[in-house]
């Protein structure tokens, strides 16, 4: 699937894009894997899959519509926070995995405040230094496809495996971002 320059794409129960249509998969002790081909996406660029809480809720917790739609995340991106993990920030030369902790909600299930930066992961310019990168001297060649496996465990890790030819690279979190991962 291509999607357009600041595209989204959401999981949906039907055709519709109502507050109560949005798929909300539990992942924990799953996980996800998928093929990417990151070749076009060069500095600067930032193909990204997350999975975000819709949908968006106002101080009474009902669903509000944003920019359009019942966006929300980390970054408040559309007018409302809602807890964000990023499975993959990427482009030809860095790959950045990281769950994003926002305050307890309301018992309205509205969220007032989310860590923007995120934390307690991944930046594979520093963990996969010289494993992951444009050209044939990197066994992630970036400029060829390549699959990703991201596994959720029951016990809140999480890890991140690269796979190309044969070749496996990982990252994968400690126990420090045990709290990141039950809130999705």
């Amino acid at each position: 699937m291509d999607i357009p320059h600041g595209g989204r794409s959401y999981l949906a129960t039907s055709n519709s894009l109502g507050p109560d249509n949005f798929y909300a998969v539990n992942l924990l002790g799953g996980s996800i894997e998928y093929d990417v081909d990151l070749s076009q996406s060069g500095c600067s660029c930032n193909a990204a899959l997350y999975l975000i809480l819709m949908p968006a809720r106002d101080t009474n917790g009902i669903p509000e519509k944003g920019a359009g739609d019942y966006y929300c995340d980390a970054n408040m991106v559309g007018g409302h926070w809602c807890p964000e993990f990023d499975i993959m920030e990427a482009n030809t030369y860095a790959w950045h995995t990281t769950p994003h902790k926002c305050d307890p909600p309301t018992d309205k299930g509205h969220y007032n405040n989310c860590d923007r930066g995120g934390s307690c992961f991944q930046v594979a310019s520093q963990k996969l230094k010289g494993k992951y990168g444009p050209g044939a001297n990197f066994p992630i060649n970036t400029l060829k496809q390549f699959h990703v496996r991201m596994s959720f465990e029951e016990n809140a890790h999480f890890k991140v495996e690269l796979t190309q030819n044969g070749q496996t690279v990982s990252m994968q979190s400690d126990s420090s971002c045990d709290y990141y991962v039950s809130q999705i």
